[in-house]
């Protein structure tokens, strides 16, 4: 058996064919979700400490080095 034939099997094994897909039950959701999007769009926003640290970092760097700034700006 060649390679080729081989995948070509194994993709048949695979994947269900046309038909057997309209067969499949597709799975609910046990809740529903949009009440925790929501939730989660709203809430505040966690800035940590790493996050700080890496802007106090780039602002030290620039105003020691200030030409710099259109090198960072050009890549952001």
């Amino acid at each position: 058996m060649t390679d080729d034939q081989r995948l070509r099997q194994l993709l048949r094994d695979a994947l269900p064919s046309p038909g057997k897909i309209d067969a499949i039950d597709v799975a609910q959701p046990s809740r529903d979700l949009w009440p925790a999007v929501v939730e989660r769009a709203g809430a505040r926003e966690h800035v940590s400490a790493a996050d700080m640290s890496v802007a106090a970092i780039v602002a030290i760097v620039l105003l020691m080095f200030p030409q710099w700034f259109w090198f960072l700006a050009y890549h952001l």
